[in-house]
């Protein structure tokens, strides 16, 4: 009896589980497996369909897979006649991975629903049992999801009842506030049950942009014009029924909708008027008048406070923002090409289709605002967000997004929140997709973003396409570009980064044996375990390595990871060919790329750094890369340090980690040893805390120049509210004399000639102008090993 075959009470059965023509009747072969399941009735219809949609292997193989049936496919890939079973096999792997990431996905959001209602988990969420079903029939797998989330749904729907059902006793009682039960409504209706019945229950505001009431919809027959009529004509109000919907919320609304039909009049009054209106009607408290300024086709003033609500201060620290009145005949404002991205309302403005600079308050949006009774700067916001660049609210480069985010990781959730809430690019479930895929990788997540941006309002874009972004080849290949960007042209780190996915599931460590092995299964030929340990450390400068060191590394789990495994063999096999091609013409190259890197950190926080880096990055010749350097080298030495450029707060064993990969493959031979608590948050910004450290670490580096090899020691602990960095190295130690150590902090003072100091005298002032320190701690023999100098950084803890 052939593989798979099942002996049954059924002779007919059997027959056709042993027949070799069973496989050109699509399921027939498949359901044969299950004897359970087997009936006349069943086999027919197999039979009958295979016939009328003309199958054979290929296309049943073809359909499995599209559906999900795994195991089954698996079946038919050992027990079937097809040609190419190593790339199916391939294939099946790389299917499996694609519903792993799926299935990861959606058992989060549900997961998230229900811990936001407070809500038990579903017997069908057994996460074990869900990974089970997934790796034999997604189809399994979606029915338990499916019956998951009914049940959460049908939770949810008896949770809202129940709190609608208290909000109005507490309502009742008139003792609420109307726009704290506006808020507690709006958490009930995106089913945040738990934040929503503490907010009842102890009368405060929970945070999130969830707790403040979204726009009306706008349902009605009738036009924007049309409905501001009835707003200014009393007996429209008392003869439309479908007004009193849309009636303003309180006498600051009506006096805005008032100076917004004023604005057909022109002129200076009638700006003045609705600059003041919506101020008014923004802030109540808000008595100030603001005077315009007369621009070309209207007037430029000032909307108070819009970024003044503590979520959103991050995204503008500077709250007000620019408003531009246009005329009564104005189409588009001119001449405002230096204003920062700016609201603009008038007659005959319009919003555009596209994002860019201005953003247009029209009509139909403020009479949505009108109604409302709280959260009146945000729902600006949110109706101005979506028209404005991305960059508004989620910065330029991916550094300013992780500037955003912030060290602390239970912030950035929030944060993502509030920029998808803003852009109106998502809610909690679009946050969650995107946190599972990235891994709270900056640039990917700048990158996904962007995507989604981009494909905003397509009706392949959007929310939909997050589950399927694997699918985008042109996509997935700017994925793999970003996360392997960080390593530069290193082939050595890359073959380390795919021997590293390849070996084991992400998540895992991988020792240095074990990637040792996965490179020398790719190839006969392969780099000496020596430079593979150097790889290995190298690897912590991908913000998606955990751990990266000589002896093990351990990537971090996420979907992109997950995704580009599936490449992982095909990757390292071409990575261990270039090596081979050309490891010797180009090691001098290579290792020049990274002396390069290494030395931009130095100048972290001067103007043109990151045209510096992209030039790295696109591989600019190298005359021009040495002028380019010339001119930050130039900024640094002349720009004082800027407080506000060192203000923030930074994880510093990230830094550290990524700072030590890129240090060993600059200077070769070097090594440095590492250890820190899993988290250390000191009170200074990214930028500052890499300069500081530069200067240390490449200090240190100096000092082992002359030496064959040398060692370099960094030891992150806390020492009561304070940070302390040490950094030790296997030098000769300062030369300066005892009671004179302080010298070495001088301007335009070193002990390695002339024209060379500068560098710690900067970081002392960084470090300083951080309400921190950096001192000499000892000259020399300061420890029984590394007996070189010891310089201690004290930052205070953020």
């Amino acid at each position: 009896m052939g593989e798979g075959a099942h002996m049954t009470a059924d002779p007919l059965h059997d027959l056709l589980a042993r027949w070799p023509g069973r496989f050109r009747f699509g399921r027939l072969a498949v359901v044969l497996r299950d004897p359970e399941r087997l009936d006349d009735a069943f086999l027919t219809d197999a039979v009958l369909r295979g016939i009328a949609e003309d199958d054979d292997e290929r296309s049943v193989f073809d359909s499995l897979l599209r559906e999900g049936q795994l195991e089954a496919a698996e079946y038919l890939l050992e027990n079937g006649p097809l040609s190419e079973p190593a790339h199916d096999r391939h294939r099946i792997t790389a299917r499996q991975h694609e519903l792993q990431e799926e299935l990861r996905s959606r058992f989060a959001v549900l997961k998230q629903l229900a811990e936001a209602a407070d809500l038990p988990l579903p017997p069908e969420l057994d996460w074990t049992e869900l990974e089970r079903r997934c790796a034999v029939s997604w189809p399994e797998t979606e029915r338990l999801l499916d019956t998951a989330r009914n049940s959460i749904e049908t939770g949810l729907d008896a949770g809202r009842e129940r709190l609608t059902t208290r909000l109005a006793e507490k309502e009742a009682q008139g003792t609420t506030d109307p726009a704290w039960a506006q808020s507690s409504r709006a958490l009930i209706k995106e089913g945040l049950l738990r934040a929503a019945a503490r907010q009842i229950d102890d009368g405060t505001r929970s945070p999130g942009p969830e707790r403040v009431p979204a726009l009306p919809a706008w349902n009605l027959e009738v036009t924007p014009e049309r409905l501001l009529e009835w707003h200014l004509d009393p007996v429209q109000q008392q003869r439309q029924v479908r007004y009193r919907d849309w009636a303003p919320a309180d006498d600051s609304a009506r006096h805005l909708l008032e100076a917004y039909y004023s604005l057909s009049d022109g002129g200076f009054v009638a700006a003045q008027g609705f600059t003041t209106a919506l101020n008014a009607f923004l802030f109540p408290d808000d008595t100030e008048e603001t005077r315009p300024d007369e621009v070309q086709g209207g007037y430029l003033t000032t909307v108070s406070r819009v970024f003044a609500d503590a979520e959103t201060a991050r995204f503008r620290p500077r709250d007000n923002l620019d408003l531009f009145i246009g005329g009564p005949d104005t189409r588009e404002p001119e001449g405002m090409g230096k204003v920062p991205p700016f609201a603009a309302v008038g007659p005959c403005l319009e919003p555009r289709a596209d994002r860019g600079r201005c953003s247009v308050l029209d009509l139909r949006s403020l009479l949505q605002l009108a109604t409302l009774r709280t959260g009146r700067s945000i729902a600006l916001l949110r109706v101005l967000g979506p028209q404005w660049p991305l960059a508004m609210f989620a910065g330029e480069t991916a550094d300013e997004l992780a500037e955003l985010l912030g060290p602390d990781e239970g912030a950035w959730w929030m944060t993502l929140r509030w920029i998808l809430d803003l852009t109106g690019l998502g809610g909690i479930t679009v946050a969650d997709a995107l946190a599972s895929a990235t891994g709270w990788d900056p640039a990917l997540l700048t990158l996904f973003l962007q995507a989604l941006a981009e494909r905003q309002g397509l009706a392949a874009g959007g929310p939909g396409w997050l589950p399927r972004w694997s699918q985008h080849r042109q996509f997935t290949a700017a994925v793999e570009d970003t996360v392997l960007r960080p390593l530069g042209p290193s082939v050595g780190t890359r073959i380390a980064f795919w021997a590293a996915l390849s070996a084991a599931p992400v998540g895992e460590d991988v020792t240095a044996d074990e990637l040792m092995r996965e490179t020398q299964y790719a190839a006969d030929l392969v780099p000496d375990a020596a430079a593979l340990g150097a790889a290995m450390v190298g690897l912590g400068r991908l913000r998606l390595a955990e751990e990266a060191s000589a002896d093990r590394v351990r990537l971090r789990q996420c979907g992109v990871l997950i995704a580009l495994r599936d490449r992982a063999g095909q990757r390292l096999e071409e990575a261990l060919r270039d090596w081979a091609e050309r490891a010797e013409q180009d090691a001098p190259e290579e290792e020049s790329q990274a002396v390069r890197e290494w030395e931009a950190r130095r100048y972290g926080l001067s103007p043109g750094y990151e045209e510096y880096l992209a030039a790295l990055a696109d591989s600019v010749p190298a005359a021009d890369l040495d002028n380019r350097l010339a001119r930050l080298a130039r900024h640094t030495a002349e720009d004082a340090v800027d407080q506000q450029q060192v203000a923030g707060a930074t994880d510093l064993v990230p830094l550290l980690r990524e700072m030590r990969g890129l240090w060993q493959q600059a200077l070769r031979g070097r090594q440095m040893e590492f250890s820190a608590p899993p988290k250390a948050v000191a009170r200074i910004s990214g930028r500052a805390a890499q300069v500081v450290l530069h200067e240390l670490l490449a200090n240190a580096g100096e000092a082992l120049a002359d030496s064959d090899g040398g060692r370099v020691s960094v030891e992150v602990e806390q020492s009561g509210e304070d940070w302390l960095v040490e950094v030790r190295d296997s030098g000769p130690g300062i030369s300066y004399p005892e009671g004179r150590e302080d010298l070495v902090f001088r301007a335009a003072r070193s002990t390695r000639g002339e024209g060379r100091g500068g560098g710690l005298h900067r970081a002392r002032r960084i470090a300083e102008a951080a309400d921190g320190a950096l001192v000499l701690a000892a000259r020399s023999h300061g420890h029984p090993i590394l007996k070189g100098a010891h310089f201690r950084l004290i930052l205070q803890m953020g």
